[in-house]
């Protein structure tokens, strides 16, 4: 998908959640999982590597990238391990509990740091 065709149906489906996000609170979910995917695609981007490169290197489909990048599912954490070594970076994942209410879980936050060769 083009770049200018992905910015449209990324608005469009942001706006579709965020006019279901009252009756639906799972959008919110569909959000953040969006948000990685966009941090992914462009860690991969910058790196100058295709989506079939890299998941060759992380042991996948490329149409499974796809769907990460394109906000279809957060990946485990031994897929975002394999994810950040094929593109050359490692993540720092985050888990942010709310201390008013411990039984909610936060979204991941996803930092990137590129590998130094010492």
């Amino acid at each position: 998908m083009g770049h200018s065709r992905w910015e449209t149906y990324k608005a469009k489906r942001l706006r579709q959640m965020e006019a279901d996000a009252q009756l639906h609170p799972e959008y919110e979910q569909a959000g953040r999982d969006l948000e990685l995917g966009d941090q992914l695609r462009e860690i991969r981007r910058r790196r100058g590597l295709s989506q079939k490169v890299v998941a060759e290197r992380a042991g996948m489909s490329q149409p499974a990238l796809s769907r990460i990048e394109g906000g279809g599912g957060i990946p485990d954490i031994a897929t975002l391990v394999r994810l950040g070594a094929a593109m050359g970076v490692r993540f720092r994942v985050e888990l942010v509990v709310d201390d008013d209410d411990t039984t909610e879980i936060e979204p991941l936050t996803v930092h990137h740091r590129q590998f130094v060769n010492a």
